[in-house]
């Protein structure tokens, strides 16, 4: 089970996107690293801009969202929204 997830390409630019899209689907990355904590999703992120890197790690996934959600459906989404927001899967 995937708990964690390494994304490159990630220009400022992407990163706001990205930034944008997990935003509407209610998980805020607040600055450049941090802790996001909704509904039962936890998650460490950090992203580098010199390495154009995002880092999300310790996923983890408890009631209610555990109800519809693994780790891997979590780390699945946020690849799909890193691909359309422009970055690659590292």
């Amino acid at each position: 089970m995937a708990n964690s997830a390494t994304y490159t390409g990630i220009t400022p630019d992407t990163y706001n996107k990205l930034k944008g899209q997990l935003s509407a689907a209610g998980i805020d990355l607040a600055g450049t690293n941090g802790r996001v904590s909704k509904q039962g999703v936890v998650a460490d992120y950090a992203y580098e801009e010199n390495s154009q890197t995002l880092q999300i790690n310790n996923v983890q996934v408890s009631f209610p969202a555990s109800m519809m959600f693994s780790p891997d459906k979590i780390i699945q989404k946020i690849d799909e929204a890193v691909r359309s927001a422009g970055g690659r899967v590292g």
